[in-house]
């Protein structure tokens, strides 16, 4: 019998119990099943969160983790499911799913946003037969890097440089801020999530490559380098991932964007990666033309669905609320 906790505070033993969950997911999946945006607050032990943990006995057998948004005039919730392969072919998703609407639905409604990870069809998934709306698309794009890319060609008066750690922080945060303007992910960054970032393993000053027009920055190129899974064993050749990429809006229209990803790319072939890979919302159609016309083509989806949770009355006084934003 499959029993539902909600949690509002997550110890390091369940934190530990989650992440043998997620890992356990992964190698059967071949692929996370959480962003990598709620892996790493997982892995730091950050609250602002509601866990729904799905239990077998004393066995973790599915995890809703769900982030609240504060963007907005509605409350957004935002959900991923993890579940253990042993409990595929039963409804652990689909209770998992129900209790964190029901958790949403005490905290007064709003918006519940559901990311679906390595997504074929769109249209058949648990979640569209849940009644949910496909609400974003991210498109999961590779391209082959056996060859250098050629030399890029920067606009006039502007020079790369690798990122100074604290010193080249207020004017990366405000490039970032004003290229990533409302979005969910990227946006409204301030030192401290700048700081967590940086204190990540895969972390190279030099991969962060930021372009200069004298002392104000007008972009920038984060990369990122994906080793192998084991130092004696290699899963895998490196992989280089465009991992964020921003123009500032006084430096659109100058062909900086494509000068970017070519020094990044030629950055990560020198570094040994013979693949390259990166994420960009489907919705932004000139991104995606540009990462097309430089060899990059779409391998999956990330698909967000969304569904409009109406308030109802909480039964108890321990019925978990949302939390102040």
């Amino acid at each position: 019998m499959i029993r539902v906790e909600l949690r509002s505070v997550l110890d390091q033993p369940v934190l530990d119990e989650i992440l043998r969950l997620i890992e356990a997911a992964t190698e059967i999946e071949g692929h996370r099943p959480v962003g990598e945006h709620k892996y790493s607050h997982l892995r730091v032990g950050a609250a602002g969160w509601v866990g729904v943990l799905a239990y077998d006995d004393d066995r973790l057998a599915g995890y809703a983790h769900t982030r609240w948004n504060a963007a907005g005039d509605v409350p957004r919730m935002a959900v991923e499911v993890v579940v253990h392969p042993d409990y595929y072919p039963t409804d652990v998703a689909r209770l998992v799913l129900s209790e964190s609407r029901s958790v949403l639905a005490r905290a007064g409604g709003g918006l519940m946003y559901l990311w679906v990870h390595r997504v074929e069809d769109a249209e058949a998934t648990l979640a569209r037969r849940l009644g949910f709306a496909i609400q974003r698309q991210l498109a999961f794009m590779t391209r082959d890097l056996a060859e250098p890319p050629r030399p890029p060609r920067l606009p006039d008066g502007v020079e790369l440089r690798a990122y100074r750690p604290d010193l080249d922080d207020g004017e990366f945060l405000r490039v970032n801020n004003a290229a990533f303007a409302g979005h969910p992910e990227n946006g409204g960054w301030d030192v401290g999530e700048l700081a967590e970032r940086r204190k990540r393993d895969w972390f190279e000053a030099d991969g962060l490559l930021m372009a200069w027009r004298g002392d104000r920055c007008v972009g920038f190129h984060w990369t990122k380098w994906h080793a192998h899974d084991s130092d004696e064993t290699p899963a895998h050749e490196p992989v280089g991932e465009v991992y964020v990429l921003a123009v500032a809006p006084e430096a659109q229209d100058a062909g900086l964007g494509r000068a970017l990803l070519l020094a990044g790319l030629r950055h990560l072939h020198a570094r040994g990666c013979r693949q390259a890979i990166l994420y960009v919302d489907c919705a932004s159609e000139g991104a995606v033309k540009l990462y097309e016309s430089e060899g990059f083509t779409v391998a999956y989806r990330e698909v967000c669905y969304q569904q409009l949770v109406s308030p109802v009355v909480a039964h108890t006084a321990s019925d978990l609320s949302r939390p102040d934003f």
